[in-house]
């Protein structure tokens, strides 16, 4: 899902949080759990894949073109998920319920939203131990190549990604010559 559709989707669930229980910890933790967790985003683009230009236009453009290296993700996780889960019963803390409340509708949004144009298990994706097994490739884990998107930064974020015609490179380049074998 588009980062403009997680923002839309964690207000709305931020204000029925807010108005069902007046509580602001709980609606941040909401918050954190339907948007911020999209922070794990930026730390594989700066960590994973060494890039260093934070322009919002220029990491939003670098994911919806398909140029992502490395998928870590380790917030977005059923792992993680099992874990805060059995930690808020655990500890009964309704802040880690919230979280988790705002991050299950984030993750769900993503495997409805972003396993529509993903040839790939989207569902599978989500298993932090299914990406180490593929060693975080996201080429070889979603089935992305690069594509080239001229929207500009709104239609992008309220847009997302999308099936995309291939770089022309793409297109021209020919097939990978095999070596004789004498």
């Amino acid at each position: 899902m588009s980062p403009g559709g997680h923002l839309v989707t964690t207000i709305a669930a931020c204000a029925a949080t807010a108005y069902a229980t007046g509580s602001a910890p709980l609606t941040a933790a909401v918050a954190a759990g339907g948007f911020l967790i999209d922070v794990d985003h930026a730390i594989d683009y700066v960590l994973f894949d060494g890039r260093r230009d934070l322009r919002p236009q220029t990491f939003l453009r670098y994911y919806i073109e398909g140029r992502v290296r490395f998928a870590v993700l380790i917030l977005h996780s059923y792992e993680l998920f099992a874990l805060l889960g059995a930690l808020a019963w655990w500890t009964e803390a309704p802040l880690i319920s919230a979280y988790l409340l705002g991050a299950l509708m984030h993750l769900a949004l993503d495997i409805v939203f972003n396993g529509r144009i993903t040839p790939r298990s989207i569902v599978a994706f989500y298993s932090f131990a299914y990406r180490l097994s593929r060693r975080f490739d996201a080429r070889v884990l979603l089935g992305i190549t690069p594509r080239r998107d001229r929207r500009r930064f709104w239609a992008e974020f309220f847009g997302g990604a999308r099936e995309l015609a291939p770089l022309p490179a793409e297109r021209a380049a020919p097939a990978p010559r095999r070596a004789r074998r004498p």
